[in-house]
């Protein structure tokens, strides 16, 4: 696999799980004003890690390539 490839990958990874724990931390500390701004932060996260997912498969397909 190409190496710049690789290294976006990666950058693209650590910046979705970086606004992971951005997110997490707004939650864990009660900034949804709402049980509504709950729920969205609560998609938000899912969202999040949906997205990474598919980052980390891209990953392992094109290694495997």
């Amino acid at each position: 696999m190409n190496r710049e490839y690789t290294e976006l990958l990666k950058y693209l990874s650590t910046k979705v799980q970086e606004e992971i724990e951005v997110v997490k931390t707004e939650v864990a500390l009660g900034k949804a004003k709402d049980h509504a701004e709950y729920k969205y932060l609560c998609g938000k996260i899912n969202g999040l890690v949906l997205a990474n997912q598919v980052l980390l498969e891209t990953f392992e397909r094109m290694k495997d390539d």
